[in-house]
């Protein structure tokens, strides 16, 4: 059976190798323009996100307006050249990070916090324990996560319209059904001040336009949504002790 890991494209890249690939430049692009706006209060940043934002409220990326944050440093050793029309991956590629940028760019709208999150750099070393409690610390800022946050009413008993915005996108055939309903999500996000990490919301966009790898995102995001209340009732289990 072939796995993330192990499927090799064309190109000799794994899914697993172009997903990180994907991740790593979207978050890029990101804190660059996240620092820019937040803290130099940049106006050309301003103007960046005012650009990617437009078309986002009915699905569309417009290319000629995204593309100086999508192009300017494409890792082109790794994804090729986005100028090409002979690599099939391009196209989700680019989807995926444009759709990053504009999600990220409704999420920062008029916040002066930084609502991409971004991991402090320390040195953990070869430490399992450190490395364990850095991954925790990510998955508290994933999509599903995040989700489940701005879902305070949630009990199980109910289709929130936070859920039921979750149960449409799994029924969605394409890929500009499911950005169609993160719209929505983002911006309780955003007024909700709720962090994302883009990174892997990235790895996610990307993989949700591949073949077979569309129902391991849903069922991370579950993973995610629903083990939330779980954890906090233990949590609160413990300090009653």
């Amino acid at each position: 059976m072939m796995t993330a890991a192990t499927m090799v494209n064309n190109h000799g890249l794994s899914v697993d190798d172009r997903k990180q690939t994907v991740g790593r430049y979207a978050n890029y692009r990101i804190g660059k323009l996240q620092y820019a706006y937040t803290v130099q209060v940049s106006s050309v940043a301003r103007a960046h996100l005012a650009l990617l934002r437009r078309g986002i409220d009915d699905g569309r990326v417009r290319w000629m307006n995204v593309g100086f944050d999508l192009y300017e440093d494409w890792p082109q050793d790794t994804l090729g050249n986005p100028a090409l029309d002979n690599d099939p991956n391009i196209v989700t590629e680019t989807r995926a990070i444009a759709t990053a940028l504009q999600m990220y760019a409704l999420h920062q709208q008029s916040k002066s916090q930084g609502m991409a999150w971004m991991p402090e750099h320390k040195s953990t070393g070869n430490n399992t324990e450190a490395k364990q409690l850095a991954r925790s610390e990510r998955s508290r800022y994933s999509f599903g996560h995040a989700c489940r946050v701005i879902d305070a009413n949630q009990d199980g008993s109910k289709a929130t319209p936070v859920l039921r915005r979750l149960q449409i996108m799994e029924d969605v055939p394409d890929f500009d059904g499911i950005r169609h309903q993160l719209y929505s999500l983002i911006r309780m996000m955003r007024n909700q001040d709720v962090q994302l990490d883009y990174q892997a919301f990235a790895q996610d966009l990307y993989l949700l336009q591949l073949p077979g790898w569309r129902a391991s995102v849903f069922h991370r995001w579950a993973r995610q949504y629903y083990t939330v209340r779980k954890a906090v009732e233990a949590k609160e289990g413990e300090e009653d002790q």
